[in-house]
Formats: structure tokens, C-alpha cells, sequence
């Protein structure tokens, strides 16, 4: 076999992590402001704190306010903070930033979804997911279900009912705002049920808002209470313990400073 220093296989890399998410192959280069490249990892931590021994991941770096930054990774954490709403994405679904596609794809691979949307406001990374082949390397059936429109998230308005809609559109897991950022996505686009990244550690930041600090007693139906308090239609993981699974994996996720909540 004929090594392909440029040719990329996520699953590879992610070594001892497994998912049941479908993954892409990519291949390394740059477009616009735009990287995409291998960087090499002998460990990974998931969404929930576990630590899993991996060979490196696919990165996706582009510009920020102050310079470059990390927007996407195939990497245990990120993997594992999509799948929950990937799961329970249905009907016409609207995915908030293409990233590097296959979140997008998993939805479109969803046997319950039957559209989706994805909008994504930076041209060049619509035209670098293109040139890397993403979706067309899906089957016809889930190829076929996707549209991109070239868009501000909040901006954006649908043109039909939206029934999921999963948001993506940040550079950190937890950022100062981000639930001012998707009541004003809500209330543009009216889903029926909602999913974004992240949310389990900002309801974690909710918790600690109620609690003055860090929560000694954190159960699954305060996860519920929270969710429901927001006015937003959470979609919530189905299984049992996603309390301690959110506590386990929050001293990873969250700010490592006092008050951090707060903002």
C-alpha cells in the first residue's frame, strides 16, 4: 500500500474510542483562511471525562478574533457531544454550522429525518466540505436530503416547519452568552425540539447558579427542571445517570475558576 501523507481516516486515528457515528475520510490542505490537518494525540478525553488512547485527529483550524483557532475536531469529546442529538434529530432538521460536514451527515443519515438544512456563513468552508467530497461519499438516499444555504445563523429564517434543530455554531464548549445566543436562534426559527452543542455543561452552569457554587446533589430530574426552566424544547439524553455523567465530565468542560457560572 502507497502511504498518502495528505489522506486522512478519522476512525484511525480515533484508536481505542469507538462510535457508532458515521465518519468521513478528508484530505489535508488549505482553502481561504482555512486549514485542515492531522494533529497527532496519544490520549483523547470524552464528553463524560473518560480518557481513551488515540492516534491523533482531523482538525479544522480558521480565523477568530484574534487569530486562529480550533473549530472542529474528530476527536473523542467532540464525537461523543453530538451524538445525543444526532439521535433525536426527525423530519425536516436544520443543522447551525457546517463545520467539517459530518455532524450534518450522521443527521442526514438519521432514518428520521427527511431534510436538512444546514446554513453556514463562511463561503469558504462550504467550498472546502465540497471539494473534500463529505456528502458524497453518504449514500444517495441520505445525499439527497441535504441543502446548504450560505448564511448567518441568526439571520437565517426558514422557509417550512422545523421539527429539529441542532446548533453548532461556537468555538468553545462553554462561552459567556451562549444562552441569550439560542433563545434569539429559537425564536427565529421555532423548532419543535432543539439540541446544542454544549448544553449539557451549560445547564451544569445553570446548576451552579442555583446552587451558589459547585452542586454537592445533582439528579437527573434537576437536569429535567433546569431543561424545562429554560422555556426551550431540550432534547435530553434518553438513558439513565445523565446527571452523573454530566458532573464526570464537567471539571473537564468547564472553566477552571471560581464563579465561572456567573457569566
Amino acid at each position: 500500500m502507497t502511504y498518502d501523507p495528505e489522506a486522512i481516516s478519522p476512525i484511525d486515528l480515533l484508536g481505542q474510542f469507538t462510535t457508532s457515528l458515521w465518519l468521513p475520510h478528508y484530505r489535508a490542505g488549505t482553502w481561504g483562511e482555512w486549514s485542515l490537518r492531522v494533529a497527532f494525540l496519544a490520549a483523547g478525553r470524552g464528553y463524560w471525562g473518560q480518557t481513551y488512547a488515540t492516534l491523533g485527529s482531523a482538525v479544522l483550524s480558521g480565523p477568530v478574533r484574534d487569530g486562529d483557532a480550533t473549530w472542529m475536531s474528530i476527536v473523542p469529546m467532540e464525537v461523543e457531544s453530538q451524538e445525543i442529538g444526532i439521535a433525536a434529530a426527525s423530519g425536516h432538521t436544520v443543522v447551525l454550522g457546517l463545520g467539517m460536514g459530518w455532524a450534518a451527515a450522521n443527521v442526514a443519515l438519521n432514518p428520521k429525518v427527511d431534510r436538512v438544512t444546514v446554513i453556514e456563513r463562511d463561503a469558504d468552508v462550504i467550498a472546502l466540505i465540497a471539494e473534500q467530497g463529505v456528502f458524497d461519499q453518504l449514500p444517495s438516499a441520505a445525499r439527497d436530503k441535504v441543502t446548504i444555504v450560505n448564511a448567518d445563523a441568526f439571520d437565517w429564517r426558514p422557509d417550512a416547519a422545523v421539527d429539529s434543530l441542532q446548533a453548532d455554531i461556537w468555538a468553545k464548549i462553554v462561552e459567556p452568552g451562549k444562552w441569550d445566543d439560542v433563545h434569539r436562534l429559537q425564536a427565529n426559527i421555532g423548532a419543535s425540539s432543539l439540541y446544542f452543542w454544549g448544553q449539557e455543561m451549560e445547564l451544569f452552569r445553570l446548576a451552579c447558579r442555583e446552587a451558589g457554587g459547585m452542586p454537592t446533589d445533582f439528579s437527573d430530574a434537576d437536569v429535567e427542571r433546569l431543561a424545562a426552566q429554560t422555556g426551550l424544547p431540550l432534547v435530553l439524553s434518553r438513558e439513565s445517570g445523565l446527571a452523573a455523567r454530566i458532573t464526570a465530565g464537567a471539571p473537564w468542560w468547564t472553566p477552571n475558576k471560581d464563579g465561572w457560572w456567573e457569566v
